[in-house]
């Protein structure tokens, strides 16, 4: 599962071409729960990483969360959208940032605009799914937290502040993103695209978490730190580890957890 979460290096094409229509916004592809389903008295909720799934996401992680958060839910849904790597059924891998990759690849500007136009349509698409959630469970936005894992965690920093949600964790995140081109049917490129411009202009006491290791070339530290300067943040920084998700990382993200939710 850890090598799943950390998704994102090899090549090859399936899933949409070039659509229109993309990101679909549409209904969640699947969603899993674990822990107090009925008259929960928090909710967390899993963002999974690029060419993942939900069930691959939460293998060893959200029950042990939810067993380690007195009353708490968690929730793990999955992108209506298949990654262009995904395969045969079974192994099926999912993006939360499905592209369209019409626009002028060559062109940095270009680039942004299209990732951000797509991760604000999911960001709007993600954040009425949670307020219908929350409604459904009669919880505040005091009582969630959102958690991500690599691409995942964009959804997770970017929709906790707008919703202003009680905390985000971002574990191995937040990352750039690859750039999608229709015409070679393959990532052509990519970096940080500027997602502390997504971010609420007005203060918000949303709290942060953010897990990676200092040898990860998916998170621009710098570009991190800025983007999360403004924010109560807890960093933790492990010292030779890339895109790894080690088991410790979980740990230090449920211990975090407990304390922003008093338990």
């Amino acid at each position: 599962s850890t090598t799943k979460r950390a998704a994102g290096t090899a090549a090859g094409a399936n899933g949409h071409r070039g659509s229109r229509n993309l990101p679909s916004l549409g209904r969640m592809g699947r969603t899993l729960t674990f822990g107090k389903r009925t008259k929960p008295s928090c909710i967390v909720v899993m963002f999974h990483g690029l060419n993942d799934s939900a069930e691959c996401c939460s293998e060893g992680v959200a029950q042990r969360w939810a067993d380690g958060l007195k009353g708490c839910l968690v929730v793990v849904p999955q992108s209506p959208d298949r990654s262009i790597w995904s395969g045969e059924p079974g192994t099926l891998g999912y993006d939360w940032l499905r592209q369209r990759g019409v626009h002028d690849t060559s062109d940095n500007e270009a680039n942004i605009r299209e990732l951000q136009r797509v991760a604000l349509a999911r960001a709007r698409h993600v954040e009425a799914w949670i307020r219908d959630l929350l409604k459904k469970h009669g919880l505040k936005k005091n009582k969630l937290i959102l958690t991500g894992f690599s691409q995942g965690s964009i959804l997770a920093a970017v929709c906790a502040a707008r919703l202003n949600a009680l905390g985000a964790v971002a574990c191995g995140g937040v990352t750039g993103q690859p750039v999608y081109s229709a015409e070679k049917d393959d990532y052509v490129g990519g970096g940080w695209m500027r997602w502390e411009e997504l971010l609420p202009k007005k203060p918000v006491a949303t709290r942060f978490c953010a897990v990676n290791g200092t040898e990860d070339s998916c998170v621009p530290r710098r570009n991190l730190e800025h983007m999360l300067s403004a924010f109560d943040c807890h960093w933790h920084w492990d010292r030779g580890v890339g895109h790894d998700f080690p088991d410790k990382w979980y740990e230090v993200a449920l211990k975090w957890m407990k304390q922003a939710f008093g338990q």
